[in-house]
């Protein structure tokens, strides 16, 4: 594993982890995160797909994890569409570098349904997307809409009109987010468009570009991207992709849980993890 940082076209730093194969098979695979969660989440299927052959890159968008080089206060303007030039700028890096490749995408949650924020989808040939939704707070179950109601309309206002910043740990959400992050994440759960408002809003949609081979996952107790929601971003969002869907259950796995996050812990490697394995025709 090899870390170092590129430019993204700001000249903001990127903290990037390059996971190097023994014996390559021509395939590069870019990680693409969810919000406010840091790289070395992704760490353990990396380095299983390098294993496989694969050129492995993960990121940290700027203002998360190792992409932190300036306070988060002072990123204060910096949002989804920000994070998705960086996304952009990594995808374009990692194209040159491996020119000959098949260049694959797996994105989780926000790196998924964020990938028509800018044309970063030009460089890729196949996707898989886990756990991404669209945001739509009504899609998901009741609790669930009175917690992000409450939350985002209520405390991410008045928590980031105080600190300058969101604290996302403070409300079991991952790492703090700058304010505009924060401010897109609330129109995307709360207007009824969700991402395709804010793309429209910058004139900055490319999702109706995008048809290259994508797999949707949702799974069952997935509280953060209900089976309703993935099957709204495939047939609203992603409606020019060639789009597959995949819901899993964790009971036919014979696993108790996943949730939103346990599809990439290194515990699922062997009853998960040729999901992807199979997509890629690794």
């Amino acid at each position: 594993m090899e870390s170092y940082t590129i430019h993204s076209f700001d000249n903001y730093p990127i903290a990037i982890h390059e996971f190097v194969p023994v014996t390559p098979n021509n395939i590069t695979i870019v990680f693409a995160p969810a919000v406010a969660v840091p790289q070395k989440y992704y760490f353990s299927m990396a380095k299983y797909l390098a294993n496989k052959g694969c050129n492995v890159f993960t990121f940290d968008y700027r203002g998360i994890g190792s992409s932190m080089s300036k306070s988060i206060q002072s990123l204060k303007t910096h949002g989804f569409f920000s994070w998705a030039s960086d996304f952009k700028a990594v995808s374009r890096y990692v194209k040159d570098e491996f020119p000959n490749n098949k260049q694959y995408m797996i994105g989780h949650s926000f790196g998924g349904n964020s990938l028509g924020f800018s044309d970063a989808y030009q460089y890729y040939d196949r996707y898989l997307m886990i756990a991404s939704q669209f945001g739509f707070y009504k899609h998901f179950k009741l609790k669930m809409q009175f917690l992000i109601y409450l939350n985002f309309k209520i405390f991410v206002p008045l928590t980031t009109a105080m600190l300058d910043y969101y604290p996302s740990g403070w409300f079991g959400l991952g790492r703090p987010i700058t304010t505009k992050a924060a401010k897109d994440w609330i129109t995307y759960l709360l207007h009824p468009d969700s991402m395709l408002h804010l793309a429209k809003s910058q004139a900055n949609s490319h999702y109706q570009d995008i048809k290259a081979p994508m797999l949707l996952v949702s799974i069952e107790d997935d509280v953060f991207a209900p089976k309703k929601s993935v099957d709204i971003l495939g047939d609203r969002v992603y409606c020019n992709a060639d789009v597959t869907r995949k819901h899993i259950i964790p009971s036919e796995y014979n696993l108790k849980t996943i949730g939103h996050f346990d599809f990439f812990r290194k515990k699922n490697q062997d009853i998960l993890w040729p999901i992807v394995e199979e997509w890629f025709q690794l």
